[in-house]
């Protein structure tokens, strides 16, 4: 708006995409000035970084590859002058320059003093305000492009914004989903358990109640108990990270702005802004790689090649909610063939209260599991993917999803906590003796103004799962001979092609000797950079046998370097099922086995080591104890460790068993029973050996038969046909004669007995 007085601090007011400058403005009717020192972002497009243009049917019509230097994107931190003209660092900023020069137009978010700002320009304001949000002034033409600063807390709160319907506070929505609904769920068979779900984001409370379906040990946090984990970074990088992403753009996304272009700059920023907080907390950047982009006019019916591709308002867009939405996008991502971290469904189609829903803990997972079918989109389609509905706070929204697909849980709020949450580890506690989080972080499952921040629990949670495997991070790349758009831009902190190294420009160089910061080459006598690299000690190559990554246990080698590289070799595991211990096998480079993931998770909560597994039916963690009544079971909100054994030979994979065979249940089955097995093997073997001997002793029991003399006779006259035929002596001949008394028939061989066969349940 006019009162911000915005002011680019150049020499011509005009920046282009590798500017490093200052941008000032007022906020609060010039009460207060704001200074964003900005920089590029050059994480945020990846060297092959696309636009692919399809039809509705999701045919390609066009790709161009996304050009470095006409996207304006920058990063950096916000300041504020304070009574006597100095500045003071008070947060962080991501900005798009929209447009330079005097009069210049962006968008993106800052925070003062730990209170979030967006920035966004009048028509998409617009167009995601709810009723009751404050009204911009009136301007003098509809023409007149503007901009729009405002906070969290100056916007009405989203739990009582767009409410239609009486949704509790805790309510979610997954159980619409085929996968948490379907009577063979181990939820529903003849044992007690609490049904664990995917995440859903009621706008409501703006993130909604998350319970995870694919969570935890399985797909999501490798942490026994949330509160043990709350800050540790341990498993985290060491060393930037970058996760590149796709992002698809339904019919309706893109009929809500003016232009295609302009649903890519939207995007770009959104990304851009949410990037911040993952580099900070886990050291990870969110790159774009792809973007797709349906054309703004929606099919009449949904193309069986793209289903999730349908208009809000058509009876098939209705009938299909939020949830039917993400298992018809997860079956097209399954048929991309990247291998992109994950993917994003923006999407301008309203489903109720939801604003967002995902697979949780699904990172680097490029397959669909389950079938899709556009007749029933509730059919559980599992994939790394989340979709977020356009809001005036959609970078939030993204930020939180993502946290999700990377394994986060909710934070602990009042309402989980007085629900006994934290002790059922459903949620996420403020400390290790407070649950109640009071809304302060992104994964907080209601809106709150200071929610620009992962929670320190949130930190642990996903650090624990990297550092367990319980999450799948193979297809992050590294900061080493990264390719971007920029074409190596020195002092941009990524290590691009026909850089040594880079450090981040001169001012985040400061100590290390082993890369100029000007020139991004190795100072004289340097091969590699230990602030860069793992197998680098004082500017030189770690000598040979040094280990880069220690072991993690039996499943888990330790990686060493190898003496003539900075790069620590690829972390390799054990097969899934090699044996490492007393019934103990590998699964995700842990020794490991059902039972001990039970004790390890829910041990506490089931006195300790008698808790164990229920069965093997079930990739969720779900187990006994002696607190648990006769024949109960209970179940978290996590998965078994993918590679763990399950039920016919199976392994559990995204909290799923896959692989099973008639022949590997059989095996099971007699694993699961070798007592039995053993028992019944040994009772019916000894019957056998009994009968053997009963025979045996029977017939040397048995009185000998008198010795039979043949009296002589005379001989007998020749029977017709037989005269050539010679008698043996002493034996009867047909026709001579009254034939001897007939001799009983040799008695029938013994009956084969055969058991019946066993039935397996």
């Amino acid at each position: 708006m006019a009162s911000m007085k915005p002011v680019i601090h150049t020499p011509s007011h005009r920046v282009h995409a590798y500017s490093s400058f200052d941008l000032t403005f007022y906020l609060h009717n010039g009460g207060q000035k704001v200074k964003l020192s900005l920089e590029p972002n050059h994480d945020i497009l990846a060297e092959d970084a696309s636009i692919r243009y399809v039809d509705q049917d999701g045919s390609l019509l066009s790709t161009e590859l996304i050009s470095r230097d006409q996207h304006k994107i920058y990063k950096g931190d916000a300041w504020v002058e304070d009574d006597f003209g100095s500045w003071e660092k008070v947060g962080w900023t991501r900005v798009s320059m929209r447009v330079d020069g005097k009069q210049p137009l962006f968008e993106g978010a800052f925070s003062l003093y730990g209170d979030n700002h967006h920035i966004m320009l009048g028509h998409n304001y617009m167009k995601t305000r709810n009723a009751g949000d404050m009204l911009p002034p009136t301007r003098e033409t509809d023409d007149d492009e503007f901009m729009v600063v405002f906070r969290d807390s100056d916007m009405l709160p989203l739990n009582f914004a767009r409410r239609d319907s009486d949704v509790p506070d805790l309510m979610c929505n997954s159980h619409k989903l085929e996968f948490n609904s379907n009577p063979d769920h181990p939820v529903y068979r003849n044992l007690n358990r609490k049904r664990s779900e995917v995440g859903t984001t009621p706008v409501d409370s703006l993130f909604g109640l998350f319970k995870r379906q694919d969570d935890a040990i399985g797909s999501a946090s490798g942490s026994a108990n949330y509160s043990q984990t709350i800050g540790d970074t341990n498993g985290c990088p060491k060393t930037r990270k970058v996760a590149l992403i796709g992002v698809a753009l339904d019919c309706g996304y893109t009929h809500s702005f003016n232009s295609t272009e302009s649903a890519r700059d939207n995007v770009i920023s959104v990304v851009n802004s949410a990037s911040q907080v993952y580099e900070r907390s886990f050291n990870v950047t969110l790159g774009l790689r792809n973007l797709t982009v349906f054309p703004p006019d929606c099919p009449g019916t949904a193309p069986s090649t793209a289903a999730f591709n349908m208009p809000c308002d058509s009876e098939q867009g209705k009938e299909t909610d939020i949830s039917g939405r993400l298992n018809l996008f997860s079956s097209w991502r399954g048929q991309q063939k990247d291998d992109n971290a994950y993917w994003t469904l923006m999407s301008s189609c309203e489903s109720g209260s939801e604003v967002g829903l995902s697979w949780l803990g699904q990172l680097c997972v490029n397959t669909a599991s389950g079938e899709a079918n556009s007749s029933d989109p509730n059919q559980s389609v599992v994939s790394g993917t989340n979709i977020i509905i356009r809001t005036s706070v959609e970078w939030q929204v993204f930020a939180h999803e993502s946290g999700h697909t990377f394994g986060a849980i909710h934070d602990c709020d009042k309402s989980t906590c007085e629900a006994g949450y934290a002790q059922k580890l459903q949620c996420c506690p403020f400390t290790s003796n407070s649950c109640d989080a009071s809304g302060k972080y992104i994964m907080n499952p209601t809106a709150n103004k200071d929610a620009v921040e992962f929670s320190p629990c949130t930190i642990g949670n996903i650090c624990s799962g990297m550092l367990h495997h319980s999450i799948n991070t193979n297809c992050l790349t590294s900061n080493r001979g990264v390719q971007t758009i920029s074409h190596a831009q020195c002092g941009n902190g990524v290590v691009e092609e026909g850089e040594d190294c880079d450090c981040g420009g001169e001012e985040n160089c400061g100590g290390n000797k082993c890369c100029d910061p000007k020139t991004c080459k190795f100072t004289e006598g340097s091969v590699c950079d230990d602030s860069n690299e793992e197998c680098c000690t004082q500017c030189q190559y770690a000598s040979p046998e040094t280990v880069c990554r220690a072991s993690n246990g039996p499943c888990d080698p330790a990686e060493k370097c190898s003496g003539n590289s900075g790069t620590c070799p690829e972390d390799k595991h054990l097969p899934n099922g090699e044996k490492c211990g007393d019934g103990l096998r590998c699964a995700s480079g842990q020794c490991t086995s059902r039972n001990q993931q039970c004790k390890l998770i829910m041990g506490s909560m089931l006195d300790g080591n008698d808790t164990k597994a229920c069965d093997d039916s079930s990739c969720q963690v779900v187990c006994t104890g002696p607190s648990q009544p006769p024949n109960v079971c209970a179940a978290v909100v996590q998965n078994f460790l993918d590679g763990t054994t399950c039920h016919g030979g199976g392994h559990c994979k995204g909290g799923r068993c896959v692989g099973s065979t008639f022949g590997g249940e059989v095996k099971s089955w007699v694993d699961d029973h070798k007592s039995l097995v053993i028992g019944l093997a040994a009772g019916i073997g000894g019957l056998i050996i009994l009968g053997i001997l009963s025979a045996l002793f029977k017939r040397c029991r048995r009185p000998r038969q008198p010795k039979i003399t043949t009296i002589p006779t005379a001989p007998p006259y020749p029977y017709p046909m037989q005269a050539s035929q010679q008698a043996a002596p002493g034996s009867w001949q047909p026709g001579y004669g009254a034939p001897p008394p007939p001799m009983p028939p040799p008695p029938p061989p013994p009956p084969y007995i055969q058991n019946p066969p066993t039935r397996y349940a």
